[in-house]
């Protein structure tokens, strides 16, 4: 998107974000089938697998004329970060996998490193933020949201998970992250691309 577009969107619904690599998207989109197949029907709204991606901060609505500022502000945060080995494994939900509101793959690695970069940005969007972000950083890939349903229906989402649990997807070493628009439509949100960040490498 060019400048002189943004200028014409009062608004950017933006979020920062790493992606997830195609290949470990599609194991965790085949979870989801496997997940979808022992709960009940339309007992989860499941995140497309494109928008799967692991998010270091969201900001809300950001003025579009405040996106080249915010651009630079996350340029500084990538020249002082090195890139990030990751993995996805395990399966749970917030607030767990026995009241299950929010089903989620879990992030492993370089957890330190991954933690110092996400504390970075949030300090570098803080004067962006719609809302200031109290709670701990707990990185995750989200896979669905679960719908108000029976009780007993709850359940069974609850053994799914937790049978799942200890799955393994792979690994990757994320080289950059990205300022990540949100497009709400009647058809759901659409994620496009801003801004993408490279990330320092390893020093020799």
């Amino acid at each position: 998107m060019t400048n002189d577009t943004m200028a014409n969107h009062q608004h950017v619904r933006a979020f920062v974000a790493i992606h997830i690599p195609q290949e470990i998207r599609d194991l965790l989109q085949g979870l989801q089938t496997e997940l979808q197949s022992a709960m009940p029907p339309e007992a989860v709204r499941w995140t497309p697998v494109e928008q799967i991606h692991l998010t270091l901060e969201f900001l809300g609505n950001v003025p579009g004329s405040e996106i080249d500022a915010l651009t630079a502000g996350l340029r500084g945060v990538a020249v002082v970060n090195r890139n990030v080995a990751l993995g996805v494994e395990a399966v749970g939900a917030f607030p767990s996998t026995r009241r299950p509101g929010v089903i989620w793959a879990g992030i492993n690695g370089q957890i330190d490193n991954l933690i110092k970069l996400q504390a970075d940005v949030r300090r570098a969007v803080a004067r962006w933020r719609t809302d200031p972000e109290t709670r701990a950083y707990h990185p995750h890939a989200t896979l669905g949201r679960v719908r108000e349903i029976r009780r007993r229906d709850l359940r069974s989402v609850s053994r799914a998970l937790i049978g799942a649990s200890r799955l393994r997807f792979g690994q990757w070493t994320a080289q950059e992250f990205a300022l990540m628009q949100s497009s709400l439509s009647s058809e759901g949100a659409k994620h496009s691309v801003l801004a993408t960040f490279p990330l320092r490498g390893v020093q020799a």
